[in-house]
């Protein structure tokens, strides 16, 4: 049996995207590919549903808001998209095959750093499975603290 939740290969967007849609039986509807395209346009950041709203607002002013937040979660559903939380709790999304980092989010400046070696979570995961019995996934992950400046301006 197929993977449902197997992410989009890298390469190009449209024949993967055109590809992995009718292999999941789902249709290659515009607001699908252009909800797909933007979040491949944004690989360096993640989107907020309403934002991704008001730029497929621009090309099709006649689609509403429950289309955007369906076709999201339809998209995730089927593990072509992800989302995450950010300090402020909001949910952002992007590509399911652009979630192999975590965040360090400073929850006193706001500032986010990208981890992309995901070793340094290996202690963890292994703890978590041990101690819970719990198969972490943690390929996308944020964590909470203070930046170095942040740090260093409170323990001054």
């Amino acid at each position: 049996m197929e993977d449902q939740h197997r992410p989009l290969e890298a390469g190009g967007l449209t024949n993967a995207v055109i590809e992995d849609l009718r292999r999941r039986g789902l249709r290659l509807t515009p607001q699908r590919l252009m909800i797909l395209e933007l979040l491949e346009q944004s690989k360096d950041e993640h989107i907020a549903p309403e934002d991704i709203y008001q730029r497929v607002l621009q090309r099709y002013p006649m689609i509403n808001r429950s289309t955007v937040y369906r076709t999201l979660d339809v998209l995730e559903e089927v593990g072509m998209v992800r989302h995450g939380h950010v300090e402020d709790g909001a949910a952002r999304y992007h590509l399911a095959r652009d979630c192999r980092h975590l965040h360090l989010i400073c929850h006193k400046c706001g500032c986010s750093i990208d981890v992309t070696d995901l070793s340094i979570a290996d202690s963890l995961i292994r703890a978590l499975s041990e101690r819970f019995s719990f198969q972490a996934d943690l390929t996308h992950f944020p964590i909470s603290g203070l930046c170095a400046g942040c740090a260093a301006k409170r323990n001054s």
